[in-house]
């Protein structure tokens, strides 16, 4: 399981964008999966081990929630040049 994002910024009439994603452990995955309306849908979810995007460096971009509750919360610092 992963999050796309894009960040967008201007200065002027340049225009500059940066696409990427942000990965969850796979024992939080799991845990996520397990539940409604995931739990009804047919067929696997992708691990972060089959992801390309994962493999190819991507760890460095997993995200370590905290639950509380239902819900889990996470921060990731994205630095722009």
């Amino acid at each position: 399981m992963h999050i796309h994002f894009k960040i967008r910024t201007t200065n002027g009439s340049q225009v500059s964008d940066f696409t990427s994603q942000l990965f969850f452990d796979d024992s939080l995955n799991s845990e996520v999966f397990a539940q409604a309306p995931y739990n009804e849908k047919t067929g696997s979810f992708l691990r972060n081990a089959q992801d390309g995007i994962y493999t190819g460096g991507g760890d460095k971009l997993l995200l370590k929630p905290t639950k509380s509750g239902s819900s889990y919360a996470a921060t990731f610092d994205i630095g722009l040049a």
